[in-house]
């Protein structure tokens, strides 16, 4: 009750009227730790910090209406909260505005499924993101980077996209059985000579008692300035070309057990240079609960090296973590994660991260 006078308090004070009436409800998570960061470079270049850094931190309000016969409206509007700095964390996305994450509206049935428009993880993206013990901390396998500052792309995953404009349709549970597609509204404001980009994403989940698995694929084509989020260099991609990716996830869980991996490949296909590029990564994790209240966690992430001849980008990474549970809602955990990477004077990055996380 005390989340839904939440909700219409914020519904008044963006002074739309309809939302007033609606029910709705605020949720959220407060993520902080306290980093310490080593960028890895051999000395005199060595540079070690101390960071405060929001993991991912973010408070939305989403609700829905019974429309009968099984029919519903279900709308959310999500945005990322910078924690340290106690403001917006737009710089750090695509897009400026104060809901950066998953915002839409749609029209849900419980018989044949839910269509969504608007702004929102690919089904590529949700296909794999529960199998990361590491996710919204320095650790999550996005990152890549030593950083301290989940979900900026690295060694795995860079496909792992919240878009723009998106059409949407998730399909209800058969079996355990459920699959998503999402398509994107590419060139909304094309000029005479604009070429349009396009994204195509494609999910296929299973989860029946102690496993999960799935398979995913997804395709992007970059545009000019008019295609979004589809612009060059979406991706690192120059106008028309195309990369595409496929990933198969498993996850066990039984007892005190937990242990997930990903398989994923990539291909880069450059219309100016010709030959595809490709790469495979690989994310192997466990985690064993020691209590009800505490579990220790490790992660393998490797960055294959791509095809191009002498290529250098090959990598990995190790984490290994403690979680304590304080509550229903609220956690304390601490990490270690160290990337190596496979060059010739490359970077080899650490932080040593102790952080608490609030849900609500």
């Amino acid at each position: 009750m005390q989340k839904k006078i939440i909700a219409l308090a914020i519904a008044s004070a963006m002074t739309v009227p309809a939302l007033a009436y609606a029910e709705a409800t605020v949720y959220g998570q407060a993520n902080l730790s306290i980093d310490r960061v080593s960028n890895g470079v051999a000395a005199p270049g060595d540079v070690t910090a101390n960071q405060l850094n929001s993991n991912q931190s973010r408070v939305g309000v989403k609700g829905s209406e019974d429309l009968g016969s099984g029919m519903s409206v279900v709308w959310q509007m999500e945005g990322t909260v910078a924690m340290d700095s106690g403001t917006s964390d737009s710089a750090a996305t695509s897009t400026t505005s104060l809901f950066d994450r998953n915002t839409y509206i749609g029209l849900k049935s419980n018989d044949m499924g839910t269509v969504i428009l608007g702004r929102h993880d690919t089904p590529y993206k949700i296909s794999t993101r529960k199998l990361d013990v590491f996710a919204d901390t320095a650790a999550d396998n996005r990152s890549g980077d030593g950083s301290g500052s989940s979900g900026n792309g690295g060694l795995m995953s860079v496909h792992d996209l919240r878009l723009s404009n998106v059409l949407a349709y998730i399909s209800p549970s058969f079996g355990g059985m459920s699959v998503a597609a999402a398509t994107v509204f590419g060139a909304e404001t094309p000029g005479p000579t604009d070429k349009k980009g396009s994204a195509l994403s494609l999910a296929g989940m299973y989860s029946m008692d102690a496993i999960y698995a799935t398979l995913a694929y997804q395709t992007v084509t970059a545009g000019t300035g008019g295609s979004g989020d589809l612009a060059a260099p979406v991706l690192g991609l120059a106008v028309d070309d195309k990369a595409s990716a496929f990933k198969a996830g498993v996850g066990y869980s039984m007892d005190a057990f937990t242990v997930n991996a990903v398989v994923e490949r990539t291909t880069y296909d450059p219309i100016a240079a010709g030959a595809n590029v490709t790469n495979t990564n690989l994310y192997l994790a466990g985690k064993f609960s020691l209590s009800s209240s505490d579990a220790v966690k490790a992660a393998f992430t490797k960055h294959g090296a791509s095809s191009t001849p002498g290529a250098t980008d090959d990598a990995k990474e190790i984490a290994i973590g403690y979680d304590h549970d304080m509550s229903k809602t609220t956690s304390v955990y601490a990490l270690y994660v160290k990337e190596t990477q496979n060059a010739t004077g490359a970077a080899d990055p650490s932080v040593l991260s102790f952080g608490m996380k609030h849900s609500f």
